[in-house]
């Protein structure tokens, strides 16, 4: 245990210092410091212990890479979460050699209902699992958690029946739930201040990989190879395998670093055990911390509301009007762009801010609704160029998401959240997540067929939903500019230290942990 230093001069300039770049705009303009305080309190960033020593000098990179190594396998929770999820759309694909309705004739209704499990048993699991990393340490839930995948992979391969399917995506959604509960937590937690952000961004990022990836393998073979769905979803069994082999990582090294590579999954499993707390975290402490709920609810609200998945359910069909007719090549040009522009951000996220990226994302999918929409619904008189229009635009909105609500808001709400609420907390925004995911699921057809109107009833009902999805993005940009903290400066102000409560009177291990995973 360690208590502050003595220099409380230089905390209190610290403390300053962060509690004016957290205060809403505004908010701190003739404010005093109690009004200051209880916003610090509120937002759950405490405050810093000032820094006590200067970092080390003449950081390994090896070590570095180490921390990259232990922040990829633990993201391969991630990619298993974006690859379960998107596979059955490529799986669908209607007059295609290998797909799954050459097999199993789902009816439209059936095939949705396939679809709708995924977020289901991901909601299930966001209700009931938020405390079992608190329980069985990340560690182990992690590695439990494999076995979800890889039953639900093996369930849908081997279906002979539609039961089966909607067994197995259901097994698939558990696994998601349980990866929003606890990867981003964990990968904010190992990592340093200096590039916590890039280190959190690998979940958003490993999630866009597992999402490309299934449009990649799917144009092999779905087009090319007979009952191609079954061997597309065991392949969901390999990342599952690999994150529990230590095998794996003695190959990737060489033989003669077993002895490394045992040294080395001790540390990555001490960081991912480290956290584990006698003390049960109930809804009277997550009361305590009404303000940073209400941010973190509202922040997962918008990277839902705002129309990601409508854009890419419709993406396709967008595609086509454009005049581009494969399926595959629509899915890969949307997820190659939301996996490039996520790489982009990952490297801006420490160095610009959270906040920066969240605004400009933001004010990009605003602009991007309000162009796709438009081209849908005045340039009938040129098919071309209203194609060239529309693909241009869904390409922005889908870059726009990826800079901002979708790897940002992981960070923020990981950095803003108190270390001893973090699971529960998490368990509440993605049980708030998977509700808005579920009714943009359900109502979409609904809204489309509500809205549609002239020759073409299905083009124009997209083109207004889309209209009125730009004015959630622009609500959404509202309240990120009044109420989003910029967390990346909490770290900044304490010259490079953890949030007090990590490494201060309530020291959890963190500095321990990360200190024999990267040495850094």
């Amino acid at each position: 245990m360690r208590g502050r230093p003595a220099s409380d001069d230089a905390g209190a300039a610290s403390r300053a210092m962060v509690t004016e770049r957290l205060l809403p705009n505004g908010a701190n303009a003739g404010g005093s410091d109690d009004k200051q305080q209880h916003w610090l309190r509120e937002a759950s960033v405490a405050p810093m212990v000032p820094a006590t020593s200067a970092p080390k000098q003449g950081r390994s990179s090896s070590n570095r890479g180490r921390l990259h190594l232990a922040a990829t396998l633990v993201s391969l929770s991630s990619f298993m979460w974006g690859y379960g999820a998107a596979v059955l759309n490529v799986c669908i694909v209607p007059d295609a050699v290998g797909s799954l309705l050459v097999d199993l004739n789902l009816s439209t209704a059936e095939q949705e209902t396939a679809t709708a499990l995924v977020v289901v048993g991901a909601l299930v699991a966001a209700l009931t699992t938020g405390g079992v990393g608190d329980h069985l340490g990340h560690k182990r839930t992690i590695l439990v958690n494999n076995l979800f995948y890889i039953a639900g992979a093996i369930i849908c391969a081997l279906a002979t029946s539609k039961t089966a399917i909607f067994v197995g995506r259901f097994c698939i959604g558990i696994g998601s739930g349980v990866v929003t509960n606890t990867v981003p937590i964990l990968l904010n937690e190992i990592s340093p201040p200096q590039i916590r952000g890039q280190i959190t961004s690998y979940h958003q990022l490993s999630l866009t990989i597992g999402m490309l990836a299934t449009g990649v393998f799917g144009y092999f073979l779905i087009t090319e190879v007979p009952a191609g769905w079954r061997y597309l979803n065991a392949l969901l069994v390999v990342p599952a395998v690999l994150q529990l082999s230590r095998a794996a990582l003695v190959y990737l090294r060489g033989e003669s670093n077993a002895a490394a590579v045992d040294a080395e999954l001790r540390d990555i499993a001490s960081a991912m055990e480290h956290r584990r707390h006698d003390k049960k975290v109930g809804f009277s402490e997550l009361a305590a911390h009404k303000h940073v709920l209400a941010v973190g609810t509202l922040l997962v609200f918008f990277q839902a509301m705002t129309g990601i998945n409508t854009v890419m359910l419709y993406s396709a069909k967008i595609f086509h009007f454009a005049g581009i007719s494969n399926p595959f090549l629509a899915t890969a040009v949307v997820g190659f762009t939301n996996v490039s522009v996520t790489v982009v951000s990952i490297s801006l996220v420490d160095s610009y801010g959270r906040r920066p990226l969240l605004l400009f994302g933001t004010a990009v999918m605003i602009a991007a609704l309000l162009v796709l929409s438009a081209s849908l619904l005045y340039l009938d008189g040129n098919t071309k160029v209203q194609g060239v229009i529309a693909v241009t635009a869904v390409l922005l909105f889908v870059a726009g998401f990826a800079v901002g609500l979708g790897a940002v808001v992981w960070v923020v709400l990981a950095d803003m959240t108190p270390v001893h609420i973090r699971s529960r907390a998490f368990s509440f925004f993605m049980t708030t997540s998977y509700i808005c995911n579920i009714v943009v699921a359900v109502y979409t057809l609904s809204a489309i067929s509500f809205l549609g109107r002239g020759d073409n009833p299905e083009k124009d009902g997209i083109a207004k939903l889309y209209l009125i999805l730009s004015g959630v993005a622009a609500a959404s940009l509202g309240f990120s500019y009044a109420y989003a903290p910029e967390t990346k400066h909490t770290e900044e102000a304490a010259g490079g230290e953890e949030h007090y409560g990590l490494l201060g009177d309530e020291d959890d291990g963190n500095s321990a942990v990360r200190r024999e995973v990267t040495e850094l």
